[in-house]
Formats: structure tokens, C-alpha cells, sequence
């Protein structure tokens, strides 16, 4: 009985989150983000991406498919393989959105990084990532 109830109670609170107070689980997509991004994981962080998605790199800028950002994200991360990743600032940028500031470490540069997390079709995938060198 007692498991029937704390069953009962932690599946009606998640729901009354979940449609009340935080409609969209951006938590649990954008933990899974950043730590790609802090492990410099290309595959890890491709599960994300959008079937098309808009990266920004030193070496590409455009809309992409979600293989080809997974390789260019491999080869990213292996010219500047992360040192650190931190978020700067993160929030809702409408219902339907989630975005991310943050800084990149490498050994040698650091970017600032910005990325979207959209809804579409009742998924949520990753439509824009970009890396900017900081001079």
C-alpha cells in the first residue's frame, strides 16, 4: 500500500509540474546538452540535434544535416578539445523555445557558445548551435 501511494504521489507531481509550472522538460534535454559539450562528446550531443540544424564553427557557418554537424562537431572537439563549459545565462526565449549562453574553454581558445532547443512535432531536438571565438 505504501508503495502504491508514494507511486501515486510522485506520478501526480511530476504531471502537476510538468503541465503547470514547466510545460516543456527543458531541464532534462539541456543537461544532456551541455554535458556533451563539457566532454566534447560529437555523438552524445548528435542525439539532440534537429534532422537539420544551424551551426556556427571557425570552419563552417549554415544549415546542416545531422550527420554532417555530428562530424563537424567531432572535428571541433578534437582541434579544441574542452577544457571547461560554463552557462552564462539560459532561459525561455518563447513557449515553444529554450536557449543557452555560455563559455567554451579549449587549450588554446575560447568561445562563446549560444544554442536554441525548440518543440516541433511534439519532440524537442537542438535547431541552432554556435561557437564564436572571444578575441
Amino acid at each position: 500500500m505504501k508503495k502504491i501511494f508514494l507511486f501515486l504521489y510522485f506520478t501526480y507531481g511530476f504531471i502537476a509540474t510538468a503541465t503547470n509550472d514547466n510545460p516543456i522538460p527543458w531541464n532534462y534535454i539541456n543537461d544532456g546538452i551541455q554535458k556533451a559539450i563539457q566532454e566534447g562528446n560529437a555523438s552524445a550531443l548528435a542525439a539532440y540535434f534537429a534532422p537539420t540544424i544551424e551551426l556556427s564553427l571557425p570552419s563552417k557557418k549554415g544549415e546542416v544535416s545531422k550527420i554532417q554537424a555530428e562530424i563537424l562537431m567531432k572535428d571541433f572537439f578534437s582541434t579544441y578539445p574542452p577544457v571547461s563549459f560554463e552557462v552564462m545565462s539560459e532561459g525561455n526565449a518563447t513557449s515553444n523555445s529554450y536557449y543557452v549562453l555560455g563559455k567554451y574553454k579549449s587549450k588554446t581558445t575560447t568561445f562563446s557558445v549560444y544554442y536554441i532547443i525548440e518543440k516541433r512535432n511534439e519532440t524537442i531536438k537542438l535547431h541552432i548551435l554556435k561557437f564564436e571565438p572571444l578575441s
